[in-house]
């Protein structure tokens, strides 16, 4: 029973979370499950490094849009 309590509030935070990954060859950012991005950022992630390029293409989920500009600041500086 807790472990099913548990798993249920797991998948309820992920809904509320934000997911940066690529979209047409460029930085883009998902909110809450959205099929569309909510943003695309006008960088493409060819000049970034290659292990970010693959990080993204798997995606990056983060629970905070402190967490967010935190990783674009990373990403883009």
């Amino acid at each position: 029973m807790k472990q099913r309590i548990l798993s249920q509030l797991c998948c309820l935070a992920l809904l509320f979370s934000f997911l940066l990954g690529v979209h047409e060859g460029r930085l883009a950012m998902w909110k809450d499950e959205d099929p569309t991005p909510c943003k695309v950022f006008p960088c493409p992630i060819i000049v970034l490094p290659k292990p970010v390029q693959q990080q993204l293409k798997a995606g990056i989920r983060l629970e905070t849009m402190d967490d967010v500009n935190r990783l674009l600041e990373n990403f883009l500086s």
